[in-house]
């Protein structure tokens, strides 16, 4: 009679706990909606520090929950899209900041951006190990099997793909010299070319900024291609009808110093510096780091023609 007793206590037990799981892992997706329906908030701040530390905070936060909840795809994509816009928005700003004036700064927000954007990637990858895992196959066997499986995605599926393409370009931006950085931008440039074809508005113009970069970047020997590239920043202007400031700034920074063309580069810059940060309210934040970095390229204009 002992004997079933604790038997019986032992059910009870292991069910309490299974339900108590449950339960748990219910209110973190719950939260993990809320996350995602708040998140625009730090989108919509116009203070540059008080979004910085913000942004930080959050990340690590998102952290917890999704080591918690691995499973959950809201926390993989909310940290995918938060390393790639804060190493851009901010790590990237600030390695333009010591360019010139502090090397050792520069490296080393230059290795936190390499460390945020390997970050990114890796939690868009899980996202696709989940959600998508023949994809991660394909990538493995070469671009033709790549192209094959990207051809049956769809635009649900651009969400994941955007943020870990942008993640991996930029760090592919950062590591040009490295020579597992040029295998691996043909395999983000094959899943970025069937965003584009999805989707070539999402993210404000995010994939033709992609392919701007991406052709003004490189000299012609290596693929560069300043009409190209000039082509694909119009259209990423055309996007929000040019509400989203960035677009100038990276079309500054990349193609106007590729061309050399200074009165470009003065003319992009002007038009930042003309706008309004609330032009775009619901990426307020980015048009203000718009600013910052039009602020940062005109005070080293002497250093780029």
């Amino acid at each position: 009679m002992m004997g079933k007793t604790k038997t019986i206590v032992g059910l009870l037990a292991l069910v309490a706990f299974s339900s108590a799981c449950s339960f748990s892992r219910m209110a973190s997706d719950i939260t993990s909606d809320i996350f995602k329906a708040g998140s625009p908030i730090i989108e919509e701040e116009s203070d540059i520090e008080v979004s910085e530390q913000a942004g930080l905070a959050m990340m690590k936060t998102l952290e917890v929950f999704h080591r918690h909840n691995p499973g959950n795809k809201n926390y993989l994509l909310l940290l995918s899209k938060s390393y790639a816009t804060y190493g851009f928005g901010f790590l990237e700003n600030r390695m333009l900041q010591y360019r010139q004036s502090d090397p050792e700064q520069y490296r080393l927000y230059e290795t936190r951006a390499k460390l945020f954007y390997t970050r990114g990637k890796q939690y868009a990858l899980r996202y696709l190990e989940k959600k998508n895992r023949g994809l991660l196959e394909a990538m493995e066997k070469g671009l033709e099997p790549l192209r094959q499986e990207l051809a049956g995605l769809k635009q649900k599926d651009v969400e994941s793909l955007f943020w870990l393409a942008l993640n991996w370009g930029n760090y592919i931006n950062l590591t040009k010299d490295e020579v597992k950085s040029v295998s691996d931008l043909a395999i983000v440039e094959t899943i970025m070319k069937r965003i584009t074809e999805l989707n070539p508005d999402f993210f404000y113009g995010g994939p033709n900024l992609f392919y701007g970069v991406y052709y003004a970047s490189r000299p012609p020997m290596l693929g560069g291609n300043p009409e190209e590239a000039k082509k694909h920043f119009e259209k990423a202007e055309g996007a929000t009808k040019g509400k989203f400031l960035m677009v100038y700034a990276i079309e500054a920074q990349f193609l106007a110093v590729q061309m050399q063309d200074k009165a470009l580069f003065e003319g992009l810059l002007s038009k930042i510096e003309d706008a309004s940060v609330d032009v775009l309210p619901e990426q307020r934040l980015a048009n203000v780091l718009a600013k910052e970095r039009a602020r940062l390229l005109r005070s080293q204009i002497d250093s780029y023609f």
